[in-house]
């Protein structure tokens, strides 16, 4: 009998909040910790067994959500399904879980520089269930530095998590730890943003009807130079402005025309976006070094903004289909 067909009722698994990496200097260190905390507590507070019931995560009812002390940083969380699933079912929903709860923790990191938060699974210990059943920083004198965040639990907050394919995307650059990779993980979420079909009507495409047709009467006779042609003149990326352009103009329809970083907000104008693709080509096609402020400061948080456009789309289709 295989995963797909062995029945769990929930399952046991073991979690830790990682960081995606540290900053290592001459004369400077860092390292950022997290763990979970009932609402209301802080870091420092002893592990509390959190208990929570009735929660719906990712549409998946659950009869019980708890979570209590296994020992250094990890934390055990008992799930039970409120209808029984198959063990593969069941491990998907841990993983998505785990993205999603990721994801929603980029929000609150200000200073993703010191490392991005993740809620990383120790599958070795994950065990099914086969019958029913605030940050702060210390800066000490050595210059080393040590951020812990309380990563609050409650219903509100879980009950709210969602998960699309484009999650996973954006939790492989919260791991990554290298600057170029989170680079080009969070940069597919503005190349998702771009190819939507409801910004469409804010660019002037290239050619005019009459002009597709006479340039469909040029080259009519050569069957395969016109079928080139047709996929060119189709083309809905083909228009009159500029990619960074459009970027811009699309950024600010969804209400980013700057972003507020560490210490400085950045306009999202021409300028800037026309900054973040040519970053994307050298990482992409050069492998160049990348300006790590700008990362940070900008690129960042217009993913996280540009996912959660995309959630809240796919969300109200989903509802508009139901109803």
């Amino acid at each position: 009998m295989n995963a797909d067909d062995r029945t769990v009722y929930g399952l046991e698994a073991p979690l830790r909040l990682l960081a995606s990496h540290a900053i290592a200097n001459p004369g400077f260190q860092s390292e950022r910790r997290g763990k979970f905390v009932a609402k209301g507590a802080s870091f420092k507070d002893q592990p509390a067994e959190i208990d929570l019931r009735g929660l719906t995560i990712l549409g998946v009812p659950l009869v019980k959500f708890t979570m209590k002390s296994a020992g250094d940083d990890e934390q055990l969380l008992t799930i039970k399904f409120d209808c029984a699933k198959t063990e593969a079912d069941a491990y998907g929903f841990l993983q998505q879980l785990a993205d999603a709860w990721s994801a929603s923790l980029a929000v609150g990191q200000p200073d993703p520089w010191y490392g991005n938060l993740y809620v990383d699974i120790r599958w070795a210990g994950v065990q099914p269930l086969k019958a029913q059943q605030s940050g702060a920083i210390d800066i000490r004198t050595s210059m080393e530095m040590t951020t812990t965040d309380g990563v609050p639990v409650d219903s509100k907050r879980l009950s709210g998590l969602r998960w699309s394919p484009l999650t996973d995307v954006f939790v492989e650059g919260m791991k990554a730890p290298q600057p170029k990779s989170k680079f080009l993980f969070w940069f597919v979420i503005l190349e998702e943003l771009e190819k939507r079909t409801e910004f469409r009507s804010l660019f002037n495409p290239m050619f005019e009807p009459e002009q597709k047709e006479a340039l469909r009467d040029v080259v009519r006779l050569d069957s395969a130079a016109l079928q080139r042609l047709k996929s060119l003149l189709d083309n809905p990326d083909a228009t009159r402005e500029s990619r960074a352009v459009k970027l811009s103009r699309i950024l600010d329809e969804i209400g980013c025309s700057s972003v507020a970083g560490l210490n400085i907000s950045t306009l999202v104008d021409e300028a800037c976006c026309r900054k973040l693709i040519a970053q994307r080509n050298l990482v992409a096609h050069k492998g160049g070094s990348i300006d790590t402020d700008f990362l940070y400061s900008v690129l960042f948080p217009l993913s996280i903004a540009a996912l959660n456009y995309i959630l809240d789309q796919e969300a109200e289709s989903a509802t508009e289909s139901e109803s």
